[in-house]
Order: structure tokens, then C-alpha cells, then sequence
């Protein structure tokens, strides 16, 4: 018993001696990474929007179907919804 702890005791001082000899390289050691998505990159050269041809035609004709879909809720609930007293 005494065996094994003192084994025990001897790797995690090993263990932290790699690891602090490894970290203390010489390299200054920062946390995370740079985003790269906010950094100040030059204006681009395109206004941001899809090309023409991928674009929603604004007077093109709408389906039926789309239509129904888009109507808003007239009708009143046929009962009434779990929880509510009247």
C-alpha cells in the first residue's frame, strides 16, 4: 500500500514537472484564438446581397396554395386551450 502511493505520489510529481516545463517554453502563452470574422478586413467589393437572378421577384405572380398560407387566423378556437377556466 505504502508502494503504490508513494508511486503515485513520485508520477504526479513527475507529471507536473513535464507540464510546467512544456507551458514555460518561452512562448508567451495566450488563452482562446483571434476571431477572424470581426477583424477589420477592407470594404469588399460586392454590396452584400445575392446576384440578381437569386433574388425574389417582388410583382411575380403568388400560388394559391402560398396564398391560403399566408392569410391570417380568422376563426375562433373550436375549444377551449388545457389550463384555461372560463
Amino acid at each position: 500500500m505504502i508502494r503504490k502511493l508513494a508511486l503515485l505520489g513520485l508520477a504526479t510529481y513527475a507529471g507536473k514537472k513535464i507540464l510546467a516545463r512544456s507551458s514555460s517554453s518561452g512562448k508567451a502563452v495566450s488563452v482562446g484564438h483571434a476571431p477572424t470574422d470581426l477583424d477589420r478586413a477592407p470594404l469588399r467589393k460586392h454590396a452584400g446581397r445575392a446576384g440578381p437572378h437569386f433574388r425574389p421577384d417582388l410583382h411575380g405572380p403568388v400560388p394559391p396554395e402560398d396564398l391560403e398560407g399566408l392569410r391570417p387566423v380568422t376563426v375562433e378556437p373550436s375549444r377551449q386551450p388545457f389550463g384555461v377556466a372560463s
